[in-house]
């Protein structure tokens, strides 16, 4: 097998591909459906094949079923029960060229689908139209049949995008009376005036078709807790979620070291003996990360905040993290866990989703972001103070990606990735702001602390930190 299709099949889940492989022949039969309607098969007779017979069924559905109908009943149970033994079979496994072409239909059911027009007609100038169209269209229902009129509509339908029928639009568009009158009846109908009148109609330049782009929204949630002595840090629990997480608390690196992914190009076939080159090119929309803030009475919104440094790296909250790991790796007594509750909150943690909100409304946070919660990340709120051990933010940034599409000889077919590693994306700090110190810093000397001495959690603390561990 490929090892860019395995490198596929172990990114895509199972819950996706399955499906997509069950509606392989559906894809196929859509496909082929596609190339009928707009002209883009080989030959044409298919095309005029598929206009003959909706004329047929527009003139002669009436007939056929008035005399044909039992017949017709006969032909759908055979073919539900040539359905039902082809299931009852046992399925043949599935090959990579399978695969492959079940990806090569649904890159050209995309190319073939016509796009929407983005200009909207006002609903008052369409009730206009349709107002003024209603007796024309009555009294030619009068004099032609309603199935001539359907198998007319049907035929501009499905020759619209034929190559003839676009160069006959062209030609005729050529033709000043033609558009002039064009513009007179659509100006009587929509009540709009006509265009201003110009002398000589200068020579438009086309631009290229735009490659196609999607926008993605990168979120990293920060997540820090509170340590006595230490105030918040990322030195969290063992067994807890990431410092820098995703929404589902998979890892994640940190927004001046985040990158973005791979770019890729794919080769596949064309239908015509050739490939389609589809390279996918990432960059970034916005220059720097965002916070994202909801303030009590007002929306959401994204604001620039300084990175965080890497201050919170240092000594003293390494040193915490070690002294947890061993608190946590040791069983001590119930009397012990029941007062670290008491002072800072049990280390057996419930890991939640990032938003305990289950209504789907996005939780309040204060003027940098940060939502809290107790020491199990619940009891969320916008404001921290006493029970308030843990507390997350969402950084996110829009990311942009570019699709273009070539025409290119015979040769292999697969998915081709760039060999260079990424480079890491460092965000420039905002003007007025100290500059984002990354990878190593020198470590911080301890401050001393006001700490209660009879603080138990600082005695265990303490204690974990002076035993040297067991070679």
């Amino acid at each position: 097998m490929d090892s860019h299709l395995a490198d596929f099949l172990s990114s895509v889940p199972p819950a996706l591909t399955i499906p997509l492989l069950r509606l392989a022949p559906s894809i196929s039969l859509s496909k082929q459906a596609l190339h009928l309607f707009t002209w883009s098969s080989p030959s044409w007779h298919t095309s005029w094949l598929a206009l003959a017979s909706w004329w047929a069924l527009c003139l002669l559905v009436d007939t056929a079923l008035r005399r044909f109908l039992p017949f017709v009943f006969l032909l759908v149970f055979v073919l539900m029960q040539r359905r039902k033994k082809s299931r009852d079979t046992r399925e043949a496994p599935t090959t990579e060229h399978a695969l492959r072409n079940v990806i090569a239909d649904l890159t050209v059911i995309q190319s073939l689908l016509p796009q929407l027009p983005t200009s909207s007609i006002p609903i008052t100038t369409a009730l206009r139209v349709v107002s003024i169209l209603y007796l024309p269209y009555l009294l030619l229902s009068f004099l032609v049949s309603f199935r001539v009129i359907c198998a007319i509509l049907g035929t501009v339908l499905l020759t619209w995008r034929a190559p003839w029928a676009i160069v006959l639009r062209a030609t005729a568009w050529r033709s000043a009376w033609l558009r002039w009158t064009v513009y007179k009846v659509w100006s009587v109908l929509t009540g709009s005036p006509l265009p201003p009148r110009t002398f000589s109609e200068q020579p438009t330049i086309h631009s290229l078709t735009p490659v196609q782009s999607l926008r993605f929204l990168f979120t990293i949630y920060e997540n820090q807790r509170w340590w006595m002595g230490l105030d918040w840090t990322a030195a969290l629990l063992p067994g807890e979620r990431p410092s820098w997480c995703s929404a589902t608390q998979h890892p994640l690196s940190p927004p001046n070291a985040f990158a973005l992914p791979e770019n890729t190009t794919i080769y596949l076939p064309d239908g015509k003996g050739g490939r389609l080159k589809r390279t996918a090119t990432w960059k970034w929309e916005e220059p720097e990360w965002r916070v994202v803030v909801h303030k009590e009475g007002g929306g959401l919104s994204r604001v620039e905040r300084p990175l965080p440094t890497p201050k919170e790296e240092t000594t003293n909250s390494s040193r915490l993290l070690k002294a947890a790991d061993r608190l946590r790796s040791t069983n001590l007594p119930q009397s012990s866990a029941d007062s670290t509750k008491s002072t800072h909150g049990s280390s057996d943690i419930d890991i939640s989703s990032q938003d305990s909100n289950e209504s789907g409304e996005e939780p309040l946070t204060d003027a940098d972001g940060w939502v809290y919660g107790d020491n199990k990340w619940e009891g969320q709120s916008n404001r921290g103070g006493m029970g308030k051990y843990t507390r997350y933010r969402r950084w996110t940034r829009v990311a942009i990606v570019f699709e273009v599409v070539e025409n290119i000889s015979e040769g292999a077919f697969g998915i081709q990735k760039e060999d260079s590693s990424p480079s890491t994306i460092s965000s420039v700090p905002p003007t007025g702001s100290s500059t984002v110190t990354t990878s190593t810093s020198t470590p911080v000397p301890e401050k001393a602390h006001d700490n209660p001495p009879d603080s138990p959690l600082r005695q265990r603390l303490k204690k974990a930190l002076n035993t040297k561990p067991s070679e």
